[in-house]
Parts: C-alpha cells; sequence; structure tokens
C-alpha cells in the first residue's frame, strides 16, 4: 500500500450517518451475512496510519469485486461511507430511508446505498448499507487521497484488534 503523507488532517473524518426507515425508524445497516476464514490469523489486514502523528488508519478494501479502494477505520462513522465518485462508478443502487451526516463542518442529507459485497482481506461483508458522501475536502488535502469511511455497522460484527507494532487489523467475527 503506498500512501502520500497530508500536511495536515481534517476532523471532517468524523462523520455521523443517522439512517431512517419510511416510518421514522432506524435501520440496523450491519451486514446480512459475513463470509470469514475459520484460522483468526487469516483475518489479519495491513493497515497504514497516514496524517499528522499518524492519526488515520487505512486499509485497502474490495467493493463488489472491484479495487482496491483505501478506507479510513473510522468507530465515529455509524455506517460505512464511500465517496459519491466512487459510489457512482460503482454504480451502487439506492436504499430505502433517509440518510442525514453531521461533522465539523456541518450536516445535511446523504445518500444512503446497499452495498453487495464489501472484501476486507479474507473475510467478505454482503448486504451491508451505506452512505455515499462527499470527500472532496480529505481529497483536496495533500496525499489525502482516500475512498470512503469503515464505518461502525461493518466493525461492529467482529472482534476488532489494531496490532501497532505489526501494522494489522484483525477482525473475527463475533
Amino acid at each position: 500500500m503506498t500512501r502520500r503523507r497530508p500536511s495536515l488532517l481534517t476532523a471532517a473524518t468524523a462523520v455521523l450517518a443517522l439512517l431512517l426507515g419510511a416510518a421514522g425508524g432506524c435501520l440496523q445497516g450491519t451486514p446480512a451475512r459475513i463470509d470469514a476464514p475459520a484460522d483468526p490469523a487469516a483475518g489479519e489486514v495491513p493497515f497504514e496510519l497516514i496524517g499528522p502523528n499518524d492519526a488515520a488508519i487505512v486499509v485497502q478494501v474490495e467493493i463488489h469485486g472491484e479495487g482496491p479502494f483505501d478506507l479510513v477505520v473510522d468507530t465515529g462513522a455509524t455506517f460505512t461511507c464511500l465517496d459519491e465518485s466512487l459510489a457512482d462508478r460503482l454504480e451502487l443502487p439506492d436504499a430505502p430511508g433517509i440518510g442525514f451526516g453531521a461533522g465539523i463542518g456541518g450536516g445535511g442529507r446523504m445518500r444512503v446505498v446497499q452495498i453487495e459485497s464489501l472484501k476486507i482481506g479474507e473475510t467478505t461483508a454482503h448486504d451491508l448499507l451505506g452512505c455515499a458522501v462527499d470527500l472532496r475536502h480529505l481529497q483536496d488535502l495533500p496525499g489525502f487521497d482516500v475512498d470512503g469511511l469503515l464505518g461502525l455497522n461493518l466493525l461492529k460484527s467482529f472482534r476488532v484488534t489494531l496490532d501497532f507494532e505489526r501494522q494489522v487489523l484483525r477482525l473475527e467475527p463475533i
């Protein structure tokens, strides 16, 4: 994974996405199915630290068999979010519901999308709700060209271990 270093990291990666169904109920958004290796060591994925003081953890993923794409591991993001241009390029279908996002720069509506498959290492999540957001403000920073945020709706399906010495993230289904 080759990564360029930015001169600063914006706090705008702290996106909160709340998805509301037609009846006003909250959609869970967790994957319908997860295919994971039986050997926990096979669930290890290399990561890279980027930004000032190595403030962001970035992993590579495949979406719908395409990629790799660089996503920031963001436990503060309720949902996995992709840049709007990537969601459009992958032709991700809109999902039912209304998305709202809030970050340091403000808030507003966002598109809710259906991610058929997201593969991280040897683990694949199927039928995952996500959101499409404008990440140009991040991508305009020198060397901070990320494609999205790996959010809590995926991460909470796993015991997540970060090994900073080896720079690997381990995902073990729970």
